[in-house]
C-alpha cells in the first residue's frame, strides 16, 4: 500500500522548549539546547558548525577544522526584527561557487541574548531548498517568528518552524498536535500526500485527502479541516473535521 504522508514537523523532544534548537540536515532532524556564543563562533569557520557533515571526509574536530582550506564560504547576517526585547537575526551561509553568486546553502536563526552573545534556535542544512528569510506573523493575537523554506518538487513541502517569545526567551511551537488530530479522524486507506495545508496566521490546517488508488495529482478522498489556538508555544486543537465529499478549491 502506498505510504501516506503528512508533511508537518512532528519530531518531539524531551528537552525544555526554552531555547530549544532545531537542527535539520541530510542526517535528519534533532533537538538540543543552544548555549550563548559570540558571533564569531558562527561566522569565522562555518565548517565547524557542519551538523550534517556536508563537507568533511574526516569528521573529527581536527578534520572539520581543516575543511576551510579546501572550500570557500561567505556569510551574511541580516536582522529580522525584535520580539520581547530580543533581537533576531538570519545568518545565511553560501559555499564554493555560491559564495560568488549569493545562492544560500544553509540558514541559522540567531537570537541576541546579551550584548554580543547569540543563541542559535534553528539550523537548516537542506539537501535541497529555496532558502528564504525568517519573518514575523500574527497568529490569534500572538506575534510569532516563522521560517518557511520550500523544498523543490511537486509535493509542495516546506521546512517550516514557528517560535513564540516570552521575556524568558524563545520556545518552538510544537505543531505535532495537528498531525495527531488529522490521523485521529482519517479512515484506514486515507491520508495526506502534500505539504501545503498549514496556515499558521489563520490557525487552520485544511487540505485535500488522498485514498488508496488515487494518482498523485488528483485526490478523491475529501478534505480535512483542523482549527486550533495557541497557548504560548502549545497548539490546542479546537475543531477537527473530515468531509468525505469535500474537494480542495
Amino acid at each position: 500500500m502506498r505510504s501516506l504522508i503528512l508533511w508537518l514537523s512532528l519530531a518531539a523532544s524531551a528537552n525544555s522548549p526554552l531555547w530549544q534548537r532545531h537542527v535539520i540536515s541530510g542526517k535528519g532532524e534533532s533537538f538540543d539546547t543552544a548555549e550563548p556564543h559570540p558571533l564569531s563562533y558562527f561566522v569565522a569557520d562555518p565548517f565547524l558548525r557542519d551538523d550534517g557533515n556536508d563537507f568533511c571526509s574526516d569528521c573529527s574536530p581536527s578534520g572539520k577544522a581543516a575543511v576551510h582550506l579546501q572550500h570557500k564560504f561567505r556569510t551574511k547576517l541580516k536582522k529580522v526584527s525584535t520580539l520581547q526585547g530580543f533581537a533576531i537575526y538570519d545568518l545565511f551561509y553560501s559555499f564554493d561557487e555560491h559564495a560568488t553568486t549569493g545562492e544560500i546553502d544553509w540558514k541559522s536563526i540567531l537570537v541576541e541574548v546579551a550584548p554580543g552573545q547569540f543563541r542559535e534556535i534553528y539550523h537548516l542544512q537542506p539537501i535541497a531548498a529555496k532558502v528564504a528569510p525568517a519573518f514575523l506573523l500574527n497568529a490569534g493575537g500572538e506575534e510569532l517568528l516563522g521560517t518557511r523554506d520550500i523544498i523543490p518538487g511537486t509535493g509542495i513541502y516546506y521546512y517550516e518552524d514557528y517560535f513564540w517569545f516570552s521575556p524568558a526567551g524563545a520556545e518552538r511551537v510544537d505543531i505535532g498536535a495537528i498531525a495527531d488530530a488529522v490521523n485521529s479522524i482519517l479512515p484506514k486507506g486515507f491520508g495526506v500526500w502534500k505539504g501545503y495545508g498549514l496556515d499558521m496566521a489563520k490557525l487552520t490546517y485544511h487540505i485535500s485527502v488522498w485514498q488508496d488508488g488515487d494518482s498523485n495529482c488528483c485526490p478523491t478522498g475529501g478534505a480535512v479541516d483542523i482549527r486550533f489556538r495557541l497557548a504560548g508555544s502549545q497548539v490546542v486543537v479546537t475543531k477537527k473535521r473530515f468531509d468525505r465529499k469535500a474537494t480542495e478549491e
